[in-house]
């Protein structure tokens, strides 16, 4: 008894090439439609559709309906990056980011200004920032606001330790 299968085959060719082939695929059910203008990934890497072609073949028992895709080379994205920034735009200070200086801001939030980032975001802005706290004191606001129950944590972390018992003694 002959029994007469379907082959969806995909064949993705090279950018501007109608002969060079990034892939050929087989498969026993319809590829998705393809469609001019769509990206996709062959050969480790993004290439545009720029026409599909469709066929039928008989080839012995089996029935090959095969996807021609021509394609052509996705432009790299260039990222634009300006001299100086616009007249509006503070810049925000570099900040220390290691364990130890984040855990003295926690300390400092905490003991010195209450766990209120806005009260040390004023003092900073009177003062003037030594080593990037205008940074966390924002981070550390808009965790806040999201999550008005960290600063629990926050207080139970810097309660945890005594690192100010010790320098009031």
């Amino acid at each position: 008894m002959r029994q007469i299968r379907n082959l969806y085959v995909l064949v993705v060719f090279a950018p501007g090439s109608r002969k060079a082939i990034l892939t050929r695929r087989v498969a026993r059910r319809p590829w998705t439609p393809i469609a001019r203008g769509d990206e996709l990934r062959a050969a480790r890497g993004t290439v545009r559709v720029a026409s599909v072609e469709t066929r039928v073949e008989r080839r012995g028992d089996d029935i090959e309906n095969v996807t021609e895709v021509y394609t052509r080379a996705v432009p790299r994205k260039r990222v634009r990056r300006s001299a100086e920034p616009a007249a509006n735009v503070v810049r925000m200070p570099d900040g220390d980011n290691s364990v130890v200086a984040e855990f003295l801001r926690y300390h400092v939030l905490v003991r010195v200004f209450g766990g209120d980032p806005d009260a040390w975001l004023a003092h900073l802005a009177r003062n003037g920032d030594a080593g990037g706290d205008v940074r966390f004191a924002r981070w550390i606001r808009s965790r806040l606001r999201q999550d008005p129950a960290l600063i629990i944590s926050i207080r139970a972390m810097v309660d945890a330790t005594p690192f100010w018992r010790a320098a009031e003694a």
